[in-house]
């Protein structure tokens, strides 16, 4: 687990999604912002992910993300906050490379036959 602190774009790792670090939280977060709902982009896809904090955890919301994105034990991921909630997310695999999607939109969202959001890889 680490901090960065470059103040101008303030981010962290964590592997996988257990608590956000202390010193980042008490210094980005803590008193900061009302706001409870985290905006999760990534290069994977061009969904905007909406994701719950409760407390340093990110709750509701996180296991779609972590789904879309085959997410798995090991994997680390990158949260370079860009303001006002919104972070850029980058995962890692277990031998500390960017994981590569087989391109910007690998993520694809679809509508089933009640018009409700579906994802699929391609």
């Amino acid at each position: 687990m680490g901090v960065w602190l470059n103040q101008d774009e303030p981010h962290f790792f964590k592997p996988r999604f257990l608590t956000i670090p202390l010193g980042f939280f008490s210094t980005h977060i803590e008193g900061k912002t009302n706001q409870k709902t985290w905006k999760l982009r990534s290069d994977a896809s061009y969904i905007t992910w909406e994701v719950i904090q409760e407390g340093r955890r990110l709750t509701r919301g996180q296991k779609d993300f972590t789904t879309a994105h085959d997410l798995r034990i090991g994997d680390i991921v990158i949260f370079k906050h860009e303001g006002d909630m919104v972070f850029h997310v980058t995962p890692f695999g277990p031998s500390c490379c960017e994981i590569q999607y087989t391109h910007p939109n690998i993520i694809k969202e679809e509508a089933d036959a009640d018009d409700a959001p579906s994802f699929s890889f391609d």
